[in-house]
Parts: C-alpha cells; sequence; structure tokens
C-alpha cells in the first residue's frame, strides 16, 4: 500500500478466524436435575453467534451509543530479512516507531450489521531517539530518504453478520475475512477474556500485488462484555501484522518485509492525548483534531 492511500485494510477492516469455543466460565453450571440451559452454554451459544460478534467488536472498536471516540495508536515497525545472520540489525531490526490517532464513530444497522466511519493519521518516529521522523538512513541501500510526513485518510465501513466486512471504495482489495460470517478466537480465564481475529489480505494496484497479514487482540473484563447496556467495552487493544516493504524505502525486490505491533487505547476525550503528539497533528493537520464525523 502506498503511503499516500487511506490505512483502511488494518485495524478497520481486516477481520477474520475460525471459532475456539471457551473452555467454560467462572459460573457454576446448573444442576444435573434442572432442564434450563447453564450459563455456559448460554454462553457457549452467544460465542458462536455471528450476530453476536458482530456486535461486539462494534462495541469494543467503537462506541455502539454514537458518541465520537478517539484512539491513540503508538507502535513499532521491524525488518525481518530472511537467511541473515542473528547478530544485532541483520536477521531483525527496529527500523522505526510510529505513532498514529483515529477519529472513530460507530452504529448498529436494522439488519445487525455495524456501520462505522473513521479518520486516522500516523505519523513516523525515529527509532531511538525522542524525535519525528524526517529523513531515514536505509541500513540496505545506503540512501537517505525523505520519510512520509504522514499517512491516513477516511474510513466508512460495515461489518455483516453473515458476510464479515464491507468497505466503501475497497476495489483492488482481497481478504480471507470477506464473504464469511464473523467470529472470534475466544479464551476465557476468571473473570478476564482474550478475543483474537486474523485475517489474510491482498491488495493490487496496477500491476504490484501487497500481501500482508494481520492479528487483532482484546483483552477485557467478561461482566463487561456480557453487560449489553455498555455500548464500548473497554479493553487493552494491540495489532500485529506481518506486511511488505513500504514503497518508500526503495527495497524493490529485496527479500524481507515488515513486522508491525500497535498498542492502542480508546480515549474519553482528546484531551488524553499527548502534549508533543497533538502538536504534530496541529502542525501538519491543523484543524483536523477538532473536526467531528457525522453520517
Amino acid at each position: 500500500m502506498n503511503d499516500t492511500m487511506p490505512v483502511l485494510t488494518r485495524r478497520d477492516c481486516l477481520l477474520g478466524g475460525g471459532l475456539l469455543l471457551a473452555a467454560g466460565s467462572t459460573s457454576r453450571p446448573a444442576s444435573a436435575t434442572s432442564n434450563a440451559p447453564s450459563t455456559t452454554q448460554k454462553l457457549d451459544a452467544r460465542i458462536a453467534d455471528p450476530s453476536f460478534n458482530t456486535e461486539l467488536v462494534g462495541r469494543l472498536q467503537g462506541d455502539l451509543s454514537g458518541r465520537q471516540r478517539w484512539i491513540h495508536n503508538p507502535g513499532f515497525v521491524y525488518a525481518t530479512v530472511p537467511g541473515q545472520g542473528l547478530a544485532p540489525g541483520e536477521f531483525g531490526r527496529l527500523l522505526y516507531r510510529v505513532e498514529g490517532f483515529t477519529a472513530r464513530i460507530s452504529r448498529l444497522t436494522d439488519d445487525g450489521s455495524v456501520e462505522e466511519r473513521s479518520h486516522s493519521w500516523m505519523f513516523y518516529r525515529h527509532a531511538e531517539e525522542d524525535r519525528w521522523l524526517e529523513k531515514f538512513d536505509n541500513p540496505w541501500t545506503g540512501e537517505t530518504l525523505d520519510a512520509p510526513p504522514f499517512r491516513g485518510g477516511p474510513s466508512h465501513s460495515w461489518l455483516r453478520p453473515a458476510t464479515g466486512p464491507e468497505l466503501d471504495g475497497g476495489a483492488g482489495l482481497e481478504s480471507t475475512a470477506f464473504g464469511r460470517p464473523t467470529h472470534l478466537n475466544w479464551r476465557i480465564h476468571d473473570s478476564n477474556v482474550w478475543l483474537t481475529r486474523h485475517a489474510a489480505s491482498r491488495l493490487r494496484s496496477g500491476t504490484t500485488v501487497r500481501n500482508e497479514f494481520s492479528i487483532d487482540q482484546w483483552i477485557c473484563r467478561l461482566d463487561h462484555l456480557l453487560d449489553s447496556r455498555r455500548r464500548h467495552v473497554p479493553a487493552t487493544y494491540s495489532w500485529t501484522s506481518q506486511a511488505a516493504w513500504q514503497p518508500w524505502l526503495r527495497m524493490g525486490n529485496r527479500p524481507g518485509g515488515l513486522l508491525w505491533r500497535i498498542d492502542s487505547v480508546v480515549l474519553d476525550d482528546v484531551a488524553q492525548l499527548p502534549t508533543a503528539f497533538v502538536d504534530r497533528l496541529q502542525k501538519l493537520l491543523p484543524g483536523k483534531l477538532s473536526e467531528r464525523l457525522s453520517w
């Protein structure tokens, strides 16, 4: 994906994965003489229900009450080069850091789908120094490259219970999540839940084909997840992705690729964003922070 295109095939759109039923819940099962379904049976039925999983993703990613939410997305970008030694920087190295921001509104439609509108921006940071990345010294080619000032763009998407994600303007994008019911992998331990989804994707642009494999994970409290009155479920979120070289690195057909790791938090207010990040956003994209999304 070139860096003038929206970041649309990652956290907002790539869903998938099989179904791993939870081994049980912390609730005491119903007695053997009862004809009523046990708490565990009820939970297993919800886990297997694409409509429940669809709504849950909407509650994890945003706020189905219609309230605009803001997400802070800091992370790291590593390079891996097969066949290299294990000396520092040969097989794998940290190339640079990233810091991003997403504004999102969400709603549940009459057919049980989750509709989202969002706008995302991401800036590059030096791998080791506390500064924004303006120039990047490519260790493999010896070139000094201009780092893109930012990447991002608007997104309008739907998550359907029966057919998975749909993306407005997603021509050229293929994904193993498309055309399939919405499922999550579940693991429950005591009062906590680990939820994951994964998908392989391919983006075609002219003669260029770029593949990517992504994993999303949320960790949240079981009681929050099961409380339907909560239109947003607080969670810790991480995104890991194996992807091709970014075009601006000018790596050509060199073997290897990138490993992305993003750890995000959904904020109640933009005032919770780090001051340095707000200053950068206001400098490069003035007025964007105060924009309100609408349907």
